[in-house]
């Protein structure tokens, strides 16, 4: 007896009004509504923000700065230099890396001559690193290419923009500091 195999089962698609009904609908947080077409949009753009800044800015920041550091050097000479000397372990959640990952970078860092190894004092199995004065001159290069790449970006935004942006981004940073991982 030959095997039937039944018909494909057409799947219904919900009339055009129900489904941008449904994408307008609001989700409600704490009081608030964003569409789920804006929270979309939200999610996207704070998506490539992200992966500009993990990736590409980097790159770019050292091309401009005409510095010969890889990404990973570039964070943790700003986190030096923003935080002061510190231990491997301190700069591992500083930057969100495991600690085997960092101490790859930071020996890549050191023997480009950025970053500087010494013995803690408080604990002779720990070390400190600091920027060395070569790491310090990539540092001020880097962040001079970063301040003029964004005089870049909001060179055509007028100054309320600017304001504007200037107050949400801080209202954003401040309500991520108090946001953990669980």
């Amino acid at each position: 007896m030959p095997s039937q195999t039944p018909a494909p089962r057409r799947q219904r698609k919900p009339a055009p009004g129900r489904q941008a009904a449904k994408r307008a609908a609001p989700v409600r947080n704490a009081g608030h509504a964003l569409s789920v077409v804006q929270l979309s949009a939200l999610e996207n753009s704070l998506g490539f923000i992200v992966r500009w800044a993990r990736v590409r800015s980097l790159e770019l920041v050292a091309r401009n700065a005409k510095v010969d550091v890889d990404r990973s050097s570039i964070m943790i000479l700003m986190s030096l230099h923003r935080l002061g000397p510190m231990r491997l372990s301190d700069l591992a959640v500083d930057i969100g890396l495991d600690r085997s990952t960092i101490s790859r970078q930071v020996a890549a860092a050191v023997r480009a001559g950025y970053v500087q190894k010494t013995d803690d004092a408080a604990d002779a199995r720990a070390s400190t690193l600091t920027l060395t004065a070569r790491g310090q001159t990539a540092r001020q290069k880097l962040s001079q290419a970063w301040r003029d790449i964004l005089l870049d970006i909001f060179a055509t935004w007028s100054q309320e923009d600017q304001a504007q942006f200037g107050r949400l981004i801080d209202k954003m940073v401040e309500q991520l500091r108090g946001k953990t991982v669980s």
